[in-house]
């Protein structure tokens, strides 16, 4: 017996493995060890990597033995910009986007429709007008809109979400006159010639003033359409997302964000950056939350989209019939920043103090000098190591701010959807030489920078394996024309982008984005190696699952929670139809 015993020590595990993955190919994002036949988990975390062979001894009488059958393990994908809340709301309103139609007639059919069939009291949202993507799609008028009604309000969000027409309902129902002052932060209620208001809403704080005014979507009725949200991500790779500039579209957001983050089968991470009266109000520090919910810093808008006329770009736009007939903007238009350089220095100083990570909305090379500037004064009076603040989207940031940014220890974020969804149109609103230079992923790696890349969804649609292709090729969506070729990165980079890198953006490299001992067992099962796979294929790699803390994530519809969320809403209690399945809600 006491034979049995010594050899029973000799031989047992040093661990109690939970879960084994071997069979395939295993892509770590560690640059001492980019692949590794078989992985090890124990409680939710990853406790050895190795060969299959080393690896296999681990395993015990309960241990889970995942065989990949040739597929291939990554760590699971981080979205690194993106808006959940708008997205699960926007799918319920009409759709009049770019993705969908191809000519105005239609769009305006539709939206006529959506008004014919609003109850007394009801609103009709419009999200997606895009007149660079539609080709015949000038922007409506007020007179316009209100020859479709004078008694529903009608709001039409654009694509990129810095501007809306609406019509005079709208105004009327949120108390907007021609002598209401512009709200603080950059939006504009905008005027004719003559000081009438002309059906424009311009920029957040302006098109936030709207949104506040608006019927509330019900809390209950959010929380569910976030939950399943959570699930597309989840199914188009993600285990992390970072939600910047959570939108007040069903009542406070971060509470019910929170709320959600306590159920142990969330399908996703989210990492949060409020805006500021939200971060003001919540009075939350930076960290506060928990393993599934955690706020990070403070969201901030400088600039707004090239698609509107918004971006601060050092050049004027172009003349053209783009810019001028579909876009609607004067001749030789410059885009506005936000901000004066006294009251960007103070708001940054204010967050910068406080500890936390500030991440700030920057197209043109203006907003972003701006922004530099200001950071080079407060680092100077208050120097804060490894602070990671942060550019988001950088248009056409130059060469010599990508240095700086470095320089000053900024790190930047890129939507490369602007190369591949509007580079066929960014030569006529900006010339091929600023077009060739769009979203300069490349210079930045080459800076030395660790630069992630995103959706800014629902801008783009949730698609990771869209955004690595368009940064490794840089190809436009309709003609396959490659925008910048000097631009362009290698298949490792554009994987970093959406994994470690973007892990390290959010300070969370210490716990995700590589498969390394220590870490988080957050992975996601791909069809194909995309190492492996021809470039040009790289879109057609599908999402098998995911898992979190070594838990396959569930992105059924059909969950305990979604359940629960749906007969404890609003929703249930005003008997509004419901299909999960369509995500159909209200």
């Amino acid at each position: 017996m006491k034979i049995f015993l010594k050899l029973l020590l000799i031989t047992a595990p040093l661990f109690a493995v939970d879960l084994i993955f071997f069979g395939g190919y295993i892509l770590t994002m560690d640059d001492n060890q980019p692949v590794v036949e078989a992985i090890a988990i124990e409680d939710g975390k990853i406790i050895a990597v190795g060969t299959k062979e080393n690896i296999i001894r681990l395993r015990n009488w309960r241990t889970n033995i995942v065989n990949l059958q040739g597929k291939t393990l990554m760590p699971g994908l981080i979205e690194a910009h993106c808006h959940p809340i708008a997205t699960a709301v926007l799918s319920q309103v009409v759709n009049v986007s770019g993705f969908t139609y191809n000519s105005r007639a239609e769009i305006m059919a539709t939206i006529g429709a959506a008004v014919k069939k609003a109850s007394p009291g009801e609103w009709v949202l419009a999200f997606g007008w895009d007149p660079v993507m539609v080709k015949d799609l000038r922007n409506p008028t007020l007179t316009e809109l209100d020859s479709i009604s004078t008694e529903v309000p009608i709001f039409i969000l654009t694509q990129m979400m810095h501007q809306a027409f609406v019509n005079n309902a709208v105004y009327k129902t949120a108390e907007i006159t021609r002598e209401t002052l512009d709200p603080p932060g950059g939006g504009m209620f905008l005027k004719d010639d003559h000081g009438n208001l002309n059906g424009v809403i311009y920029e957040f704080s302006a098109l936030q003033h709207i949104l506040n005014k608006m019927p509330k979507t019900p809390q209950g009725t959010a929380e569910l359409l976030l939950n399943l949200q959570y699930a597309q991500y989840a199914k188009a790779g993600y285990t992390s997302i970072a939600a910047l500039g959570p939108v007040n579209i069903a009542g406070y957001p971060l509470n019910f964000m929170a709320s959600l983050s306590r159920n142990a089968d969330v399908p996703v991470r989210s990492f949060v950056y409020p805006v500021k009266k939200q971060l003001d109000r919540s009075k939350w520090p930076s960290g506060y939350g928990n393993d599934r919910f955690r706020i990070k810093g403070v969201k901030l808008y400088m600039d707004g989209s090239p698609y509107t006329g918004g971006a601060a770009f050092a050049e004027p736009y172009l003349n053209t019939e783009v810019t001028l007939k579909r876009m609607n903007l004067q001749p030789n238009h410059r885009g506005k920043v936000n901000y004066s350089e006294a009251s960007l220095l103070q708001t940054l100083t204010k967050y910068h103090n406080a500890g936390y990570q500030i991440a700030i909305h920057a197209q043109g090379e203006i907003a972003i000098q701006m922004i530099l500037n200001a950071f080079t004064k407060i680092l100077d009076k208050y120097p804060r190591a490894n602070h990671r603040h942060r550019l988001e989207h950088n248009a056409l940031i130059t060469n010599n701010q990508i240095i700086q940014a470095q320089k000053l220890g900024l790190t930047l974020s890129f939507f490369m959807d602007h190369v591949y969804y509007y580079g066929d149109q960014l030569p006529q609103i900006v010339g091929p030489e600023r077009a060739a230079r769009f979203m300069p992923l490349g210079s930045a790696f080459a800076a030395g920078h660790k630069p992630s890349i995103h959706t800014d969804n629902p801008a783009t649609p949730v698609d990771p394996f869209r955004v690595i292709s368009t940064a490794i090729t840089r190809k436009t969506r309709n003609t396959e024309a490659i925008l910048g070729p000097a631009e362009r990165v290698t298949i490792n980079d554009a994987l970093k982008a959406v994994t470690i890198n973007a892990a390290w953006q959010l300070f969370e490299d210490d716990q995700r984005g590589s498969i390394m001992i220590g870490k988080a067992a957050d992975f996601v099962l791909l069809s194909s190696n995309p190492l492996r796979v021809q470039i040009n294929n790289l879109k057609d790699i599908s999402v098998l699952c995911t898992w979190i803390d070594g838990n396959k994530v569930n992105t059924s519809p059909w969950t305990w929670v979604n359940f629960c969320l749906l007969y404890t809403s609003d929703a249930a209690d005003e008997g509004l139809g419901v299909d999960l399945g369509g995500r159909r809600i209200i």
